[in-house]
């Protein structure tokens, strides 16, 4: 009995060191509603010219930034005066079932090991080539892949604008199955009039980085 009472402390010793080892730490950023895009340049003229490109921990693609003007916008951001645009009339992105006319991807950027998206805001209009045109009502389509190579469940969004100009957008939650991720495709299902000629709006998007 001696001898185990005298060996159980070093044993323990050696568990207690051997334990961080075995954990690995993640080191979480929470973005809520700082990513407003508000501190992107961008151009009311020409904003196709003015990627989002890599925001807070997140590769933005086929995104820019986009300062609607007041009275003439289809949407307008939640909180202005910048909100990100996706824009593809001939892009095409097939998800299982689901075809995505335009869309956005979200995908983790350097250092950053998988993300959960929590929320944003979202709209709907007339892809001009500029933030000037009319809000459209439709569906997003949303999904992605966790670090397990799974694909999450698609989430649908609709929007419905009461009018034509300066429009709102929309607030959306995800659920717990849009935790680790390492990519998010944000894409219009459905749109009126014209699907392909659509443009998303986003806003105040919400997420938390592992690294």
């Amino acid at each position: 009995m001696y001898g185990f009472m005298k060996l159980l402390p070093l044993t323990l010793s050696a568990l207690a060191a051997a334990v961080p080892t075995q954990l690995e730490k993640r080191a979480d950023t929470s973005y809520d509603d700082t990513v407003r895009f508000d501190d992107l340049k961008t151009s009311v003229v020409a904003p196709q010219l003015f990627p989002v490109g890599l925001y807070h921990g997140i590769q933005y693609g086929g995104v820019v930034v986009l300062e609607p003007v007041q009275g003439l916008a289809s949407v307008v951001p939640h909180s202005p005066p910048h909100q990100a645009g996706a824009a593809g009339p001939i892009d095409l992105l097939q998800l299982g079932t689901i075809t995505l006319n335009t869309y956005a991807q979200l995908k983790t950027g350097p250092g950053v090991k998988s993300f959960d998206l929590q929320s944003f805001y979202f709209g709907l209009g007339t892809d001009t080539g500029t933030t000037a045109g009319l809000a459209q009502g439709g569906t997003l389509a949303v999904t992605g892949f966790n670090t397990q190579g799974q694909q999450v469940p698609t989430v649908s969004l609709a929007y419905a604008p009461i009018g034509s100009l300066n429009q709102p957008l929309k607030f959306a939650t995800f659920p717990d199955s849009y935790k680790n991720l390492v990519n998010v495709s944000i894409g219009v299902a459905v749109s009126e009039p014209l699907t392909e000629r659509t443009y998303i709006a986003l806003d105040n998007v919400k997420h938390i980085n592992h690294s």
